[in-house]
This record gives C-alpha cells, structure tokens and sequence, in this order.
C-alpha cells in the first residue's frame, strides 16, 4: 500500500520542493498552505507522515503539533517540522520534547537529508517495491531541464506533477525531441489522454462530459439535443463513432466532422492551461488504436492560445519574473516555424524586438499600455523556443535596428500622469493612497477622498480617447481610492484597520475549534451511517456553528436534516438552501450534487433534480447512486419522448 504524506506551510516553495519530490519516490502526497484546512485533514483521514512548518501564521506549527498528540487518531502520527530558526542540536532535542515532533529539519534541507528523515521515520513508499526496471519517474521541472533524459524516453514512464508553466513547457519538450507516446494528465478526478505523435498532440480523449463531441456540437447549435440523443442511441447498436453516425445522418459532412474534432481536441488541450495542478505521466509507445482521427495541431500555436486564454496577470507575471533582467534574443534554429504560433501584429512587433541587446524588462516598458498582452506574447515565445533568454546583451548591427520599429512617442500629459498615479495608489495602504496622516480624523478622510474622487471619477475621462487599458487603470483607481473612504471614515473600521497595518492581521482561529468542530462532524457522519437522523443533524449543526465555511459540514448537516423528515416541506427547503450555499463553497463536491439531486425529487422538479444528478457524474463518473437515478428518470420518461440524459448513457449503461 501505498504510504500518504501531509505537507503544512504557507511557503509554496516549500510546498511545490517537498511534493515533487515525494512523489518521485512514489508517495502519495497532500499540501495544504494553511495550518487549519491541513489539521482538519489529518484529523479526518489516514496519513503515514506529516511535514509541519514551524512558524505559520493564525496557528503555529508547534500548536498543532501539541493538538495532534492530544488527539487519539493522531496521537502517534510522525511529525517532522521544519524550521530555520533553530541552530544546535540541544535546541531540536528541545523543541521535540516540548512540541512532540519526532524530527527535526533545519531549512534550507537538501533531498538526501529530508529522505533520510522521511525513510527513518515511515520506511520506502510502499511496503513491497513492485516499480518495473524499465520505468524512470522524474519531476516536471527535472524533465525540463534534462533534455538528454527525454530523448531517450522510449519504453519509460514520464511523470510529475503539474504546477504553473509545467505543461506548456512538457508539450514543447515533447515536440523538440519528436515523442511518440500517450500522455496522461489528471486533477482529481477529471483525466485527459493526449495522444503524441512525433511531437505533435493528434487527438485527445477526456472523461469530462461537457468536452464530449455531440455535447460540444449543441452548444455550438451546430446540431439539437434530440439529434444529439439519436446518434449516440445509433453508435450505440451499430458500433460505429458518433461522427461516422452523424454523417450517415446527413447532419455534418466529412469536413464538418474533421473542422469539429479539431475543435473538440483544441478546446481538451486548452482546458489544461487553466489547472495549477495536477499530476502527468507520459508513456512512449510507437502505435495508437485504429479509431484515433490524426488532427496534427501546432504546439506553439496551443502554447500561445492557452496563456491568452486562461493565464491571468498574476501567473503570467510569476513566470516571467526570472527573466526580467535577461537580455532577449531570437533563437538561431528556433524550435517552431515562427508563422506556426499565429502571432497577432503586436506579437510580431513584440518578437521583432527580440534582438539580444534589450532586458524583457526593457521591452515591456516599450508597451506600457498593452502591458498585459505582451507579456502573454513573451512567455510563449520563452516556452516555445523562440526566443532564448541571456544573461549579457548582444551587440545588434544597422540592419538588425532596421527591422525594429522605431521607439514609440512619448505618451501624453494625461496619460502620464495617470501611469504615475496608478504605480503610486494601487499597491499603497489607505492613509497613504489618500495621502493622509494615520491620525487623520473622518473630516481629513473625506475631504482627501473627495479631491481624489473628483479627479478619477471615471465619468471624468468620458470621450477623452483614452485606450481600454487606460480606462481599467482609472477605475481601479477610483475603487481603491472609495474603499480607502470607506475603512478610513468609518471611526470603528478604522482603528482596526491601522491596528492590522502596524501588527498585522489578528489569528482567528482557534485550534480547539477546529478540533470539535471535526469531532462533532465525525461523530454525525457515524449517525448517519446508522440512519439515526435527527441525533445527526443536532451533531452536524454544532459542527457548522463552530465552522460555518467548510462545505463538507454543511452538505452532511443539510442530508441529515432532509432524511430526518423528508415529506416536511420547510425542511426540504432549508436543506435545499443549505445545499446550495455547499455548493457555492466547493462546486466539485459530489455528495452536494446527490444530495440536491434526492431533494429536487422531493420537491418534485425533476428538471433541476436530473442536472444536480448529471453533476454528480460529472464530479465522479463512478458515482453509482447518481448513474442509477440517471437511468431511473430515462425509464420514466418512456420510449415516446426522446431522452435530454442520452449524453449520459455511456455512464448509465454501467449500471446494466
């Protein structure tokens, strides 16, 4: 059996060293970053080990450390903290006394020493070592940086864990060493297989139902529900794939089939640029079924579309950041066909530029209205190949500055000083965006907040020709300037607020707290497996009351008060609104959606109860209760009305 480790710090470094590591060696292996979330975790499942940051802001490490050995399922959990405030041995001999950790690692710790802890403790990651000789597992960013590794990947395992720019980076390791193979990728319980052929991704299959061909093509209005129903019924008796059926039903032709499974397998590739985690495993092999449809589609073109589509500022700018100071070249052989990533007229002005003798820092300066877009234009070129980060300038001759556009006009007055004032106000505190005195009193507050309004007010710049970036600057402006105005004038926010600025932000969490809420949570959870209902939901509302966020509480609270009278209608509807504020919480809960779906029923709106159910499907395609109800509803609906749930059949017919 494989061994699970917990990982506790509000370090990411951290976080990201200790989990890929550990899951190299084959464990299973958990991060929480808050030391809350992490102790409800260990007291309501099963780990071999945990890692434990020491200083930990709202609880400390040592605070829960203490609250595990007073806890009977956690009372002998291995605990190693890891800390570097500490500096002799007599010290760790100390703090393991007083806190109750079993080891100590003192930062920064190399990979030997953390193994050497983690083997002392726990022993290998499974009792009995069954890896097969031919299989090498290695860590996303070790797979990067090793190219010599990857090109010699046949017949061996590929795998890691996904986190930031790891796929984009492995789709382009993949192609520049022309990999034949499948690659695996899962978050959770979602699972993708892309198909990899001498680098090139050319088909992919998903278990996601709202990625499924007929799905897509009816939200493209491309064919209806009903048609949709009758092809998979079709492919169903005869065999054959839904496309081919579609075809024999004249409601595509062969290019519309080719143009939408193009499509299918783009939008499955670009999903996978939204996950910041996750883990991938690729396999090489030679050969694929029969019944892939090779679609060869362009790694740049996807590593681009990707970042624009689902890379947000902060994650663009965290993957940049280290190459700020480099200096910018264009590559000599450049990995892709530059006309191959489809690069807009900014893009190609952007790579233009890319001649060796600017920093990326230099270039974004160059663009500071389309900011946003050029940095998306950069990290794609980096990942690609295209453009090769050094750390001295180029000497660039008459012909290269040429090609370079000339130097933009120097921005306007108004636009100048709205670039000032933004760098200035936005990442400032209140008393300084408002430019007031921390002693300031409300009537200070609000005549600083009204000179400032009436110089951002956004009507202000109405028909001023401003571009769109220019406009979002000033509404960010003026809504951090209001929210300044309404901590500051308010005489009871205020002190509070300077308090948190000079001290920082209080700790509201009380691990006793934590540890009953749990408690109480578990024990409800026993009741319900007992159908003692009633006893249950007086549980599970003090487990709410002592923890009013966490979704798990509030979705079994809300099937126990449901089951404890499930004909009573006020409390089939406060069970609904409990529900629905879990779901709001965690969307990916599937007991939520169950539990909705049987509440739906009981209230007797089956349209609203069927989706519930489908979501729960969609949550965990083995989820059994809901597959059943699914072919419950299909059964009632009769053979004379066409069935809205066909595109759930291949689920439901797991049932039979």
């Amino acid at each position: 059996m494989t061994k699970r480790v917990m990982i506790i710090d509000d370090d990411r470094g951290i976080r990201s060293f200790l989990q890929k590591s550990l899951f190299v060696k084959g464990y299973e292996v958990e991060v929480a970053e808050r030391g809350a979330p992490g102790l409800q975790k260990l007291l309501s499942e099963n780990y071999d080990l945990v890692f434990l940051d020491l200083n930990m802001p709202e609880i400390s490490g040592q605070t829960i450390c203490s609250a595990l050995r007073n806890h009977e399922k956690t009372r002998t959990l291995p605990v190693v903290m890891m800390t570097a405030a500490f500096h002799t041995s007599p010290q760790m001999d100390d703090a393991m006394l007083e806190y109750g950790a079993n080891a100590f690692l003192l930062k920064p710790f190399t990979v030997t020493d953390m193994f050497a802890v983690v083997e002392a403790q726990i022993g290998a990651a499974t009792d009995t070592e069954d890896t097969p000789p031919n299989t090498q597992a290695v860590a996303g960013k070790e797979v990067s940086g090793k190219d010599a590794s990857l090109a010699k990947a046949e017949n061996r395992i590929l795998s890691g864990i996904l986190n930031n720019a790891d796929f984009p980076e492995f789709l382009h390791r993949l192609y520049q060493h022309k990999q034949t193979g499948l690659l695996h990728i899962q978050k959770n319980s979602a699972k993708k297989v892309i198909y990899i052929k001498n680098g090139y991704p050319i088909f992919a299959r998903s278990n996601i139902l709202g990625e499924c061909l007929g799905r897509m093509l009816v939200k493209d209005d491309v064919i209806t529900q009903v048609d949709c129903d009758q092809s998979i019924e079709q492919s169903k008796i005869s065999g054959r794939l839904q496309g081919t059926v579609l075809i024999e039903m004249g409601l595509l032709t062969p290019q519309d089939l080719h143009d939408a499974l193009k499509q299918q397998v783009t939008e499955k590739l670009l999903n996978i640029f939204a996950w910041t985690e996750g883990q991938f495993r690729f396999v090489a092999q030679d050969e694929f079924k029969k019944n892939v449809t090779s679609i060869e589609l362009s790694p740049s073109a996807l590593v681009r579309e990707g970042i624009i589509r689902y890379w947000d500022k902060q994650r663009v700018e965290e993957y940049l950041r280290p190459h700020l100071t480099d200096y910018l070249k264009q590559a000599e052989n450049p990995a892709y066909l530059f006309q191959k990533m489809g690069l807009s007229r900014r893009g190609e002005e952007v790579f233009a530029e890319c001649l060796g003798d600017m920093t990326l820092e230099a270039i974004l300066a160059r663009h500071p209205l389309s900011k946003l877009e050029v940095q998306q234009v950069l990290a794609a070129l980096l990942i690609a190949g295209m453009v090769i980060p050094r750390t001295s300038a180029s000497l660039i001759d008459d012909d290269a500055r040429a090609r370079r556009k000339a130097d933009r006009p120097i921005d306007s007055e108004l636009r100048k000083q709205i670039l000032e004032d933004y760098r200035r106000i936005m990442p400032a505190d209140f008393f300084i965006a408002l430019d007031i005195d921390k002693k300031a009193d409300s009537s200070t507050v609000r005549r600083a907040y009204y000179k400032l309004a009436k110089q951002y007010h956004p009507d202000r710049f109405l028909g001023r020709g401003l571009s769109n970036d220019m406009e979002n600057k000033v509404n960010e402006i003026f809504g951090h300037i209001t929210q300044a105005y309404t901590v500051l004038s308010d005489p009871t926010m205020r002190p509070v607020y300077r308090d948190e600025l000079e001290n920082g932000p209080k700790s509201k969490i009380d691990v006793n707290q934590v540890i009953e809420a749990e408690t109480t949570f578990q024990q409800g959870r026993a009741l319900l497996k007992v159908r003692q209902y009633r006893e249950a939901a007086a549980k599970l509302k003090n487990s709410i009351e002592l923890s009013p966020e966490e979704p798990e509480y509030l979705t079994s609270y809300a099937w126990a008060v449901f089951k404890s009278s499930p004909e009573n209608p006020g409390l089939q509807n406060q069970a609904l609104e409990v529900l629905l504020a879990s779901r709001e919480l965690n969307p990916g809960l599937e007991e939520t959606h169950l539990y909705l779906g049987h509440v739906y029923q009981a209230l007797d709106r089956e349209r609203q109860s069927e989706k519930s159910f489908e979501m729960a499907v969609q949550a965990n395609p083995s989820c059994t209760e809901a597959l059943r109800e699914l072919r419950l509803i299909n059964l009632r609906r009769g053979q004379s009305e066409p069935s809205r749930g066909g595109l759930f059949s291949k689920f439901i017919n797991k049932e039979k």
